[in-house]
């Protein structure tokens, strides 16, 4: 992937994740939470519930890179054939993946929780009603990204000194959510497409935080981790407003 620009990478905030998705048009009814835990029950009752969708943030080890190349290089090129279930985005935006990760949740939930006539539902409305490339998609979210002005209004408002624009960042963010056929899709801009996991089950149609197809996906991602990145890990998830 040759990246077109190059932006200053988001961190993983609720506060900045929540205050991007009401820029583009999520509904005020919804907000990012931090998950301590997805399978321990006291943690996961202090969770405002049901979850639509999760934004994972991972290492990029060496380990992850042979995995992610050798899955990829048997599968055929995308070209945009699953967007009746699930709409994906590709990254060409270095250091964007933040921005991807959020993406993926907004144009993916059901209409209703996202506001009319919003940057997401013009999104969402280009992605349905045309017949457009991966290359042109690409270029429409980079105009978006354009006129947010990530770097200016949202790559600085972290708790932690933000890394220059052009820095080489080893962590990555990737969404997990339901697409319209029932399925878990893993969605990353730097895989070759969806990634289906299967037909959820039906204890977390409702909910997928109680999905045993996302726990046991996250907890791989943990387990295939080198011992200096057992704990680079952090997971955000969409759910109720807290009052």
């Amino acid at each position: 992937m040759t990246d077109s620009k190059q932006i200053i990478p988001l961190e993983s905030n609720p506060t900045i994740f929540t205050e991007l998705a009401y820029n583009l048009g999520l509904s005020k009814i919804l907000q990012f939470h931090d998950v301590y835990s997805l399978t321990d029950p006291d943690l996961l009752s202090f969770l405002p519930q049901p979850i639509f969708g999760i934004i994972l943030l991972f290492p990029l080890t060496e380990n992850y890179e042979s995995y992610r190349a050798q899955q990829d290089s048997s599968k055929p090129t995308y070209e945009n054939e699953k967007s009746k279930d699930i709409l994906w985005l590709k990254q060409t935006i270095g250091n964007g993946c933040g921005l991807y990760a959020l993406l993926h949740i907004l144009i993916n939930l059901s209409n209703d929780l996202n506001l009319s006539n919003s940057q997401i539902k013009s999104l969402i409305s280009s992605l349905e009603s045309s017949d457009l490339s991966v290359e042109e998609v690409s270029s429409i979210v980079e105009k978006l990204e354009a006129s947010l002005k990530t770097d200016e209004n949202f790559g600085t408002k972290g708790q932690t000194e933000a890394p220059p624009a052009d820095s080489q960042i080893n962590l990555h963010f990737i969404t997990f959510i339901k697409g319209k056929d029932d399925h878990l899709y893993e969605l990353d801009g730097r895989r070759n497409g969806p990634i289906d996991l299967g037909k959820i089950d039906d204890i977390g149609k409702d909910n997928l935080i109680n999905e045993p197809k996302l726990v046991d996906k996250i907890q791989f991602y943990i387990d295939n981790a080198d011992g200096a990145n057992k704990h680079n890990f952090a997971i955000m998830a969409l759910g109720p407003t807290m009052d």
